[in-house]
């Protein structure tokens, strides 16, 4: 077992010799940052190249571009993938909503933008935790902090990027953030998932 485990050492040690000499054509140094990548990517393209179906093809430009193909369309089925997930849909859309507001938005009149990052499910469980609404993190983010203060500055509505259901937990977080909306004169806007209405989607 010593002895397999020696040449495997020895063979680790040569295939490492050999990409650090392949690496000092290309004039990057071992300090950069480049460096790492470059010997990732040098040895998976000596792994490719010793594959079956590409041991006997000469090492030339065709073969090159062939394998830069094959990457480029693993690439684009991956992003493909990424770009039509339901969850990166539902993010990109947050996103365009919320750059939209921004254009559209008259920042010369005083106004002001607070984006607030919290889960409906950490939203509820905030207002569970807490003995009454006023001692919520809501209550004293919107109320305590700004319209509670003299010369704060009132919030003049809460938006939530958010789609609400009849469900008893979706129930109990509009009732909190109303009560929240209500003392603190703004409105809370919020959308009404389907199941509002008997739909699927």
């Amino acid at each position: 077992m010593s002895t397999n485990l020696a040449q495997q050492h020895e063979h680790a040690k040569f295939e490492s010799g050999v990409l650090d000499q392949i690496i000092a054509e290309t004039k990057i140094c071992p300090n950069d940052e480049a460096y790492a990548i470059a010997k990732r990517g040098v040895a998976a393209f000596i792994e490719e190249l010793l594959k079956p179906h590409n041991s006997a093809e000469p090492v030339k430009k065709a073969l090159v571009d062939r394998m830069i193909t094959e990457i480029d369309i693993k690439l684009s089925r991956q992003m493909d993938e990424i770009l039509h997930h339901a969850d990166f849909q539902a993010l990109e859309s947050a996103w365009r909503g919320l750059k939209l507001l921004i254009d559209r938005t008259d920042f010369r009149e005083n106004t002001k933008i607070d984006m607030l990052s919290v889960s409906k499910q950490d939203l509820l469980e905030d207002f569970e935790d807490s003995p009454e609404v006023v001692q919520s993190g809501l209550y004293k983010h919107v109320y305590t902090a700004e319209y509670g203060q003299f010369g704060g500055n009132p919030v003049g509505a809460i938006i939530a990027n958010y789609y609400f259901s009849p469900s008893a937990p979706d129930v109990k977080t509009m009732q909190y953030v109303s009560s929240v909306a209500c003392m603190a004169h703004a409105p809370f806007i919020a959308a009404a998932g389907p199941q509002f209405f008997g739909l699927e989607q």
